[in-house]
């Protein structure tokens, strides 16, 4: 979550959609040679009870793209973490509250919590640091037929943003990614655009890549329960962001570039109560 990117749309699909498929056997009258088809008449065989796929695993890894992060449901098979991978399970638990028809705007919003609650312990990041970093989180429910047959679980998995539409490979152990502020260095939120671009918010990447700008201080504004400020949310760039960004770039006198990027309507009914303070930078 940049704080986190947003995902706009996300693909959640209708939950309790699946289709009932019937199981009939075949009776004999065929010309069949199977005795034990013949012995049997017709009676129909038995349905198979429905089974489940596994549960996730806390610690698996994944080689997912970035478009299937936007997905509440994706069937890809764990890779050794060891390997290149691209995601990595950080919380397996169960879905709670579920009633039936399941609402999967609801389901949605609490997924979404619970997992953004649960990153920051991960990574071993403050509220700011996470904020200025690229690091996001995605979920995951069972599958339609899964969901039918009784399965509640809830998988949360860590991302990072390499560029706004791929995703960086993640280190064998990414258990306290961001526990230094030096990892912002890699891991961190920049850009390369113009000003125009960073106040639209386009041009993201890591800080490990080239870049023009980099956002060097988050601002908290609000808690959880405060409602979006509107039009006042944008306020006075040089007031909330000047100080921050001559101390990162050691410029106290000259003339110097900043921007100012706050949560929008839809990042803030996402929980995201950090503006984020832009600064150019010679890379």
């Amino acid at each position: 979550m940049p704080a986190r990117t947003p995902v706009a749309g996300r693909a959640v699909v209708a939950l309790v959609a699946a289709s009932a498929i019937t199981l009939s056997a075949c009776t004999g009258g065929d010309g069949s040679d199977d005795p034990g088809s013949r012995a049997t008449g017709d009676s129909p065989s038995a349905s198979p009870s429905p089974t489940t796929a596994p549960e996730p695993i806390a610690g698996a890894c994944y080689r997912l793209s970035a478009p299937q992060l936007a997905e509440a449901q994706v069937g890809v098979a764990p890779v050794p973490c060891t390997q290149p991978h691209t995601t990595v399970t950080y919380l397996v638990t169960s879905l709670s509250g579920i009633t039936e028809p399941i609402d999967a705007t609801a389901l949605a919003a609490n997924a979404e919590r619970r997992c953004r609650a649960a990153l920051r312990t991960f990574v071993r990041a403050t509220p700011a640091r996470l904020a200025l970093s690229r690091v996001r989180s995605a979920w995951f429910v069972p599958s339609d037929q899964d969901l039918d047959a009784g399965a509640r679980w809830l998988r949360c998995d860590l991302a990072v943003s390499r560029t706004d539409t791929t995703l960086m490979r993640l280190p064998a152990q990414a258990a306290g990614l961001l526990r230094r502020d030096s990892a912002l260095d890699r891991y961190g939120r920049c850009a390369r655009t113009d000003l125009a671009g960073v106040r639209a918010g386009r041009g993201g990447r890591v800080c490990a890549l080239p870049h023009t700008w980099r956002a060097v201080a988050a601002r908290r504004l609000g808690t959880a329960r405060t409602p979006f400020p509107g039009p006042s949310i944008r306020g006075e760039v040089l007031g909330r962001c000047e100080g921050a960004a001559r101390a990162f770039t050691d410029n106290s006198t000259r003339d110097i570039e900043v921007g100012w990027l706050p949560p929008d309507r839809a990042a803030w009914a996402q929980g995201q109560r950090f503006g984020l303070c832009w600064t150019r930078t010679r890379r």
